[in-house]
């Protein structure tokens, strides 16, 4: 695909939004029963009404901020260090320079990370991959915190893949004001409809459409650098606000998951929907039939009440002698059932977020290892998640922020040892950890079932290489370098451990000797007197 004309670009969301038609009908239906705040999909409404009127359950809204909020913490957690700088190489990597440097340059990244408006940003993003089934974050630089996030809402987004099924196009179209167009791109490049908006203060909107695509060959000398084309163009007017390119793609769009011949995603929401339908219509039946029992239509007889039926508190209702008494038309409705039913339905609805393995269900008696056991079990049981998040949402995002870093000069001078290699990135969240974890696991019950042959022939120990050992743990267990030795520090210390026990040995012996002649000088001087 060549280079885009304006007109070309400005017209390129009209052609993706045809064929996008029955998403955003489902968008919205979910939109409704579980993000509020994202139902205008396909309307404007005015800013400041209720958004959530049909809505009379709110077990969705509650059940996809728990699985976003989870996410968060076991994904992109801000207080634990939840990826890894690697060489791909583990012989090169524990390298002590090398795994220093690694480590450091992490932490670097992590810091800058959390400086930014990264996790707020992230939360919004969860939330709309909870619902949606497709998000999407712009990642740009910033002069103030180096780097700035901004999820865009998916309404906005049009997106395309490549031959791979990789997402590497992106048509962003979005409203703003005169003052925010002058602020942003400048007064040189406005047309008059802009000027004459920006003059007056007038708080009318522009459409805008934002294109990021990948460079063609036939568009002139390929730019190794910048192999991504960025458009900004006025959709009405047909002009260029800005051209340039990015290093690397600036979006990252996580689908949950996704059907072979779908490009947008499919979302938990999606498989929870119709049960949210349900409870929203049955928790009407139910609150129609509670206000019923509360408050029971009644069965009068004909002339046989002499003024209308008061129902107040302390009202008084005259009827004639004789007369028929004034009863509920209705027996007792049973709601006991329904709110059960209504509670089985709810369960449903959580289940479809993960709301069993998102919360520990802890039991009266358990102890500290079952509770790690139980929660490790429930993060490798959303271990599936992370394959996808991994390729579409983590691997880029690091790859964005560790680019712009090596830009600014943020990252310090590698060891000679890494010149010319790639870097890679390990994950090291909760559920990635809790993956990985089964190999400290293994060592440990090991030991166990060996000790007992250890015990019965000590040179059973011999087979273990403790230093190995040791470093396998430190690194599945993601122990700082720092708080290990090195193999030098260590060669020094356990050749000083061996000379100051060879030195004692010597003077022990020493000491035997001087004792022994402290005992045999005696006799050898008496003998000589004798002779």
């Amino acid at each position: 695909m060549g280079k885009l004309t304006p007109k070309q670009l400005a017209e390129k969301p009209g052609k993706l939004k045809g064929l996008r038609g029955t998403w955003e009908t489902h968008w919205r239906s979910i939109a409704v029963y579980f993000l509020p705040l994202r139902r205008e999909i396909n309307e404007e409404p005015a800013k400041g009404n209720k958004r959530n009127l049909q809505l009379l359950d709110n077990t969705g809204i509650q059940a996809l901020e728990l699985l976003s909020a989870g996410l968060q913490s076991m994904l992109t957690n801000p207080n634990l260090m939840w990826f890894d700088l690697t060489t791909g190489d583990e012989k090169l990597d524990d390298q002590d320079g090398i795994r220093q440097w690694l480590q450091a340059e992490t932490l670097n990244v992590h810091n800058v990370l959390n400086n930014s408006n990264f996790n707020t940003e992230v939360h919004q993003m969860y939330m709309d991959l909870g619902a949606f089934g497709t998000a999407a974050m712009l990642i740009e630089e910033d002069d103030e915190s180096v780097i700035r996030f901004s999820t865009k809402h998916i309404k906005d987004i049009y997106i395309e893949e490549n031959n791979l099924g990789y997402i590497d196009r992106v048509y962003r179209e979005f409203k703003w004001t005169a003052q925010n167009l002058v602020a942003e791109f400048g007064e040189e490049v406005m047309p008059r409809s802009v000027m004459e908006c920006y003059k007056k203060n007038d708080t009318k909107e522009f459409y805008v459409v934002h294109g990021v695509y990948p460079k063609d060959s036939n568009d002139g000398p390929a730019d190794e650098l910048l192999p991504f084309v960025s458009q900004y163009v006025l959709k009405e007017e047909k002009v260029v606000l800005r051209e340039g390119g990015f290093r690397e793609f600036p979006y990252v769009i996580p689908r949950w998951t996704k059907a072979s011949n779908e490009v947008y995603g499919r979302s938990p929401a999606m498989n929870a929907l119709p049960d949210m339908k349900t409870l929203n219509k049955m928790t009407e039946t139910m609150m129609i039939a509670a206000q019923k029992v509360a408050d029971p239509p009644l069965q009068v007889p004909d002339d046989g009440v002499v003024h209308p039926v008061i129902t107040r508190p302390g009202g008084l209702t005259h009827v004639r002698p004789g007369s028929e008494p004034i009863r509920p038309l209705f027996n007792q409705i049973p709601v006991d059932f329904g709110f059960q039913a209504i509670e089985d339905r709810r369960q449903r609805v959580r289940q479809s977020f993960f709301v069993d393995q998102l919360q520990l269900q802890q039991g009266p008696q358990m102890t500290a290892t079952e509770v790690l056991q139980r929660t490790e079990e429930k993060n490798r049981l959303l271990g599936p998640v992370l394959g996808r998040m991994q390729s579409e949402f983590l691997r880029p995002l690091i790859d964005r922020v560790f680019s712009i870093m090596l830009k600014q000069g943020m990252i310090s001078d590698p060891p000679s040892e890494l010149e010319g290699r790639d870097l890679d990135v390990k994950y090291s969240s909760m559920i990635a950890r809790a993956q990985r974890i089964s190999e400290s696991q293994n060592i440990l019950r090991t030991f166990e079932a060996a000790a007992p042959f250890i015990q019965l022939d000590p040179n059973v120990r011999d087979m273990f290489n403790g230093d190995e050992i040791v470093r396998v743990l430190a690194r599945s267990l993601n122990f700082p370098q720092r708080g290990l030795r090195n193999d030098e520090q260590i060669a020094e210390i356990r050749e000083a451990r061996a000379e100051a026990q060879q030195q004692m040995q010597q003077q022990e012996e020493a000491n035997q000797e001087a004792d022994r002649i402290s005992k045999v000088g005696p006799a050898v001087a008496a003998a000589n007197q004798a002779g």
